[in-house]
Order: structure tokens, then C-alpha cells, then sequence
């Protein structure tokens, strides 16, 4: 039986692949059954999967501002809702990481991972994190605003979902990609759109959460170090070759329960979960594009409004 419930999404089960291609998960969940969240994931068959730990925390304070609403939908657990979410190695907790998650599976992406090969390095080289940057506060990191029903998130007694938004000021988070301690990628910013679905028991064998951002860019860490730049190099041409952006995503069933733990230091509630995600070669709106559909747009709006003044 469930007894707390802080797996804010970024749960799935990845499979360890050696480059050839692997069928991505059917989708299992309706997004028409949205209410508050109208991005949608990109299905992709080339991706990196990445295995790991991250941490979400909420104020102990049940008065404060940032302590989490209660679940309110249909069969949940009505625990408070993780207020912040962040990566391991930006944990309240002082955990010494530099990461939050390693490479465990290469799908696709065949220039980095003869890459790879021809320099031997090993997938767990190659690691993935995300949350405030080292020279913010805790606080900074993603996380639900004001806390509102039908801004930040949505539920309903009557239904069995609930969706999230997580967002922060994009100067003060990041997201990137390491070579051992070294960063080689840095992702753009995107809120983090969770969905939660609790299924029609209290059990979580019936449960579905679902993690996924907007498109992202990816851009490269200028390094004098001639394999990391070559790493870095592989990536984006892979990248470049199947869309020219990425999307985080992660779908996970049967969601397990994590204990949590209380931080004596913040006050904070802290809970560590797994981390297994997913990052996938997407289509990004090529810039021109962009501005024609803006000027279309414009030049319909001018047309309507002589119309309107003619009359």
C-alpha cells in the first residue's frame, strides 16, 4: 500500500542498450485527460538513458509558504506535495556529488557512442544533473510558485490525476551533462510539467508518473581538453542530425513509496528517489520558421482590424 508518495516524476525503468535500436515504451497515459498542462512529449527512437538519485523537499512548516499542498485527487495518498525539486548533487542534504544520475544506455545517438568506443570510455563516465546553481540558495531550485490550484497544479476530488508545474528563474538552475566532474553540455531552460496518475486503487501497482520538459537547445562547454571537446562534438552532431533538440522524458508504472527524512540544518522534509530519465533527440521550429509564422500571424491580426475599422 502506498504510504508516501514523493516520486515527483522523474521515475522510469530504462533498459541498458549497447547503441542498436530499442522500441521506446508505448504511451500509457491519455494526455487529452489534461486540465492545466498543454506541452506534450515528442516520441523519439534516439535518446540516452541515464540512471540515478534525485531529491525533492518541502518546508516542515505546515504554515509556511513553501510547505506543499495536500493531494486532494481521487485515491492518493493526500500527503503534502514535494514543494522543491533538484538534482542529488544540490541536495540539502550534503551528499559530495558532482552528479545526480550516470549513462546507462545509448539508443541511436551513433556518433557519440563510437565515440565512446574509440576513446574506451565507459558509459558511467558520463553523467547528468540538474538543479539550483552551486552559487544560489536552496530555494532557487525548481519549484511550484505560489503553490496554486489551476496555475501550478491541478486535481480534482473526482479524478485520479494530478498534474504539476515546476518551474524557477532560468538564470539560477541549470541542467547539464559531465565528463566525470567536468561539465560538456549545458541544457536550456524549461519548467518541469509532472503528471501523476494513482490509478483506480490505493495500491501503486496501478500507478503512472510522468516527467517530461519543453524542447530544449543543448550547447557545448568550451573545454581545452581535446576529448572532452570531441565528446562534447559527438553529441550536438547527433543531436543536430535528428532535430536539433532534446526533451527530458520520463513514464513510470507501478511507482514505489520513499521514506522521508527530516533536515534538522533547513527544516526542510527531504526525500531521496530514484532517478532514471531519459534524454531524446527532438525537432526544435527552425528560427526562420519561427518568424514567419509570427508575421502571418501579424499580418492576419492587421487585416482583421482594417476590416473591423472599414466597417
Amino acid at each position: 500500500m502506498r504510504t508516501y508518495s514523493l516520486s515527483i516524476a522523474f521515475t522510469l525503468t530504462t533498459a541498458v542498450t549497447t547503441g542498436l535500436p530499442l522500441a521506446v515504451q508505448a504511451a500509457t497515459f491519455n494526455y487529452d485527460q489534461l486540465q492545466l498542462i498543454t506541452t506534450r512529449p515528442i516520441e523519439s527512437n534516439t535518446f540516452l538513458s541515464f540512471t540515478g538519485t534525485q531529491t525533492a523537499f518541502f518546508n516542515s512548516d505546515r504554515n509556511a509558504p513553501d510547505s506543499g499542498h495536500l493531494e486532494i485527487s481521487l485515491n492518493s495518498p493526500k500527503n503534502p506535495a514535494p514543494y522543491y525539486a533538484t538534482g542529488l548533487q544540490s541536495s540539502p542534504l550534503a551528499t559530495g556529488e558532482t552528479r545526480s544520475a550516470s549513462l546507462d544506455g545509448v539508443n541511436n545517438f551513433t556518433n557519440f557512442f563510437n565515440y565512446l568506443t574509440d576513446n574506451n570510455i565507459d558509459f558511467n563516465d558520463i553523467g547528468f544533473g540538474y538543479g539550483q546553481k552551486s552559487d544560489r540558495a536552496l530555494t532557487e531550485t525548481w519549484n511550484l510558485g505560489d503553490d496554486l490550484l489551476g496555475q501550478d497544479w491541478f486535481a480534482s476530488p473526482d479524478s485520479t490525476i494530478e498534474e504539476r508545474i515546476y518551474q524557477a528563474d532560468p538564470n539560477a538552475v541549470e541542467s547539464f551533462l559531465t565528463f566525470g566532474d567536468t561539465k560538456f553540455i549545458n541544457f536550456g531552460y524549461s519548467p518541469f510539467y509532472a503528471i501523476f496518475d494513482v490509478g483506480e486503487t490505493i495500491e501503486t501497482e496501478d500507478d503512472i508518473d510522468i516527467f517530461f520538459t519543453e524542447k530544449l537547445r543543448a550547447e557545448k562547454v568550451s573545454s581545452s581538453n581535446s576529448l572532452i571537446d570531441g565528446l562534447a562534438n559527438a553529441f550536438l552532431q547527433d543531436v543536430n542530425e535528428n532535430g536539433g533538440g532534446v526533451q527530458f522524458f520520463i513514464e513510470d508504472l507501478g511507482v514505489e513509496t520513499s521514506v522521508p527524512m527530516f533536515d534538522p540544518n533547513t527544516g526542510f522534509v527531504v526525500v531521496d528517489f530514484p532517478l532514471p530519465l531519459n534524454i531524446r533527440a527532438v525537432s526544435v521550429p527552425e528560427p526562420g520558421s519561427i518568424f514567419g509564422l509570427l508575421t502571418i500571424g501579424s499580418l492576419g491580426l492587421s487585416s482583421i482590424l482594417k476590416k473591423a475599422k472599414s466597417h
